[in-house]
């Protein structure tokens, strides 16, 4: 499924308390995008991941991997091409060692464990960890953390890449190691985040959600020096753009 499209059709959903967290979003995202998701606290970012990734599902409309619907039945094969990496990394560490968490999906898929030990490997290398394979995970740093739970998703070999706020609680240095990292990748990214910077820096297309509902769909660029959309999104544009010459908006 790696070169199909990740379609949201007049997606809907309500907790129990009857609020309306979503609202009738569509969209599509293809093979090969970066896509940034943002809005306020409470827009609707969180549920929609979650609606993605079938940990609960729509009250109406429906979500489609390639020709794929989510649904209970589908899940296995949905998490083999959707991968998610969660907002606070111990949400997703939780073996003794990093290695045992990176090969805790490979595994739970009954893979051989030499090809186990091959994408284990393989994943810690790539985000530049192999070193680390032996440590608890407790012992690590935030970015080291961030680091190995990329490499949990990855080792499942997934197409896209769901990400929940990718460089939250990291230090400047950490932070950029991890966008260096993302950028590296040619997976289809989905990245949820109030960090605007690193949504105008990462992804060529940007979605804005405002109480449950799609408010603008369209190129980074444009959608975050729109200062008044944003403002009206309980937002505001990225701080490297306060104060530009080119979008003259100015920082109150």
């Amino acid at each position: 499924m790696s070169h199909h499209k990740l379609e949201v059709k007049d997606l809907h959903y309500s907790y129990p308390d009857d609020h309306k967290a979503v609202k009738g979003m569509s969209f599509c995202i293809y093979h090969g995008e970066s896509v940034g998701i943002i809005g306020a606290n409470g827009a609707g970012k969180s549920t929609l991941l979650m609606l993605l990734m079938g940990v609960i599902f729509p009250s109406q409309g429906e979500v489609c991997v390639g020709d794929v619907h989510v649904t209970k039945k589908t899940l296995p094969m949905i998490r083999k091409s959707l991968g998610m990496v969660f907002q606070d990394p111990d949400d997703q560490l939780f073996m003794n060692t990093v290695y045992d968490d990176v090969a805790f999906g490979p595994r739970n898929y009954k893979l051989d464990e030499k090809e186990v030990e091959k994408r284990v490997l393989n994943a810690l290398e790539l985000v530049g960890i192999l070193h680390l394979k032996d440590r608890a995970p407790f012992k690590l740093s935030g970015g080291e953390k961030r680091a190995a739970a990329i490499a949990s998703v990855l080792s499942m070999h997934p197409d896209i890449l769901v990400m929940d706020e990718p460089t939250a609680a990291l230090d400047p240095k950490s932070r950029r190691k991890v966008m260096k990292l993302l950028t590296s990748f040619n997976h289809t990214k989905i990245i949820t985040s109030h960090d605007l910077d690193m949504i105008f820096e990462m992804c060529d297309r940007t979605i804005v959600i405002k109480n449950g509902e799609i408010a603008a769909d369209g190129v980074t660029s444009e959608i975050l020096v729109n200062a008044e959309l944003m403002d009206a999104c309980g937002l505001e544009i990225p701080l490297s753009l306060q104060n530009c010459p080119v979008c003259r908006t100015k920082k109150v």
